[in-house]
């Protein structure tokens, strides 16, 4: 999460608990001077994971902490915000495969009375529903703390202005909906089968769906302006399966990786993934599939997701031979002309670089 919600509000030191990162290789040119241009910009510290073929760059700039002046480490968990509903699609697009689910199955099938109108799972998950949006609601900006059940979340968003049926609108509700619908399809809460279907088979030691706002292990902090560190001060509940997971870069690569090498769908679902239509979102004319978008590079199109949480800003994308995650902890430079310029350099670097 979110984009929306985002408005809102040393290593031998580090080594304990952390998996050991991948040997850098094959460093795109310039990707260390485009980190620490961020950094000069204003991030208190950038991670970049660059990805040509098997070989693997970790690029890191600044700090981690700004207390204590720990520098940025490639191993450290963060939130990665709405990059969480990619990880959505692909369990629910399992489901779809499994024929436990259809794409056009209304939300009244498996949540009978919680929404008004015929919107089809496939409408949630491309954003084409009408739904509103809660996570500006003073309601979730006054009470970050606050744990919120689901349909808590989609009472507020039902409370929202509505736009038009299967046009596109960007609302984090749409993501809460899928969870739900997989918990009442499998019997089980969306965490476990979310670590059944892809925490567990892929090996992902470091991602995980948390509880409370507390990380289960070393972490990037995060900053908000004049806000200090917000670090731990957001309930995830308010994100659940449209934004609350943590992770590392090595494990969203490894699960892009697969999802887009097609080993996390069959065929059929996988064409699903990637049947897009043409949106503006934040001002940029992209394509948006079922939890991905397709996004236009001077070297082609890639595709994956980004987020934002307070403290936190994630980026990711694959290419055929390339891919690239991105993050860095400080949302007050979202606002900046000169950094997102300096951003979509850096990423551009890294997915199309020499």
């Amino acid at each position: 999460m979110i984009r929306t919600l985002s408005a809102f509000t040393a290593a031998a030191a580090l080594a304990v608990g952390l998996a050991p990162a991948a040997r850098a290789e094959a460093r795109p040119a310039g990707l260390q001077q485009a980190a620490d241009k961020l950094v000069a910009d204003g991030a208190p510290g950038v991670i970049v994971l660059s990805r040509r073929g098997r070989h693997v760059s970790h690029v890191t700039a600044g700090v981690a902490d700004k207390a204590t002046g720990r520098p940025m480490d490639a191993r450290l968990r963060f939130r990665i915000a709405s990059v969480s509903k990619t990880f959505t699609a692909t369990v629910v697009l399992q489901l779809v495969a499994e024929h436990r689910l259809s794409l056009d199955d209304t939300v009244d099938r498996w949540l009978p009375g919680l929404v008004p109108g015929r919107i089809t799972v496939r409408r949630l998950l491309q954003h084409t529903s009408g739904l509103g949006e809660y996570a500006l609601d003073e309601r979730i900006q006054t009470q970050p703390q606050r744990d919120w059940t689901p349909r808590e979340l989609v009472g507020i968003a039902l409370e929202q202005p509505r736009f038009t049926d299967g046009g596109w609108h960007y609302s984090n509700a749409n993501y809460i909906l899928l969870g739900m619908i997989v918990e009442k399809a499998t019997g089980r809460s969306y965490t476990a089968e979310l670590n059944r279907r892809l925490i567990g088979p892929l090996g992902l030691r470091h991602t995980s769906m948390p509880a409370t706002s507390a990380f289960p292990g070393p972490y990037v902090h995060g900053y908000w302006g004049g806000y200090g560190d917000v670090s731990t001060v957001v309930s995830p509940s308010s994100g659940w399966t449209s934004g609350g997971m943590i992770s590392t870069v090595d494990d969203v690569a490894r699960f892009h990786r697969a999802l887009f090498a097609g080993r996390l769908l069959p065929r059929a679902q996988q064409r699903q993934l990637t049947a897009t239509i043409p949106v503006v979102d934040e001002g940029r004319a992209e394509d948006y599939g079922l939890g991905v978008y397709k996004v236009r590079l001077s070297c082609g199109d890639a595709w994956g997701h980004d987020g934002g949480w307070p403290g936190y800003r994630t980026w990711t994308y694959t290419r055929p031979g390339r891919q690239a995650v991105v993050t860095y902890n400080e949302n007050a430079v979202d606002a900046d002309p000169r950094f997102q310029k300096d951003l979509a350099a850096l990423t551009e670097k890294a997915l199309c670089g020499e």
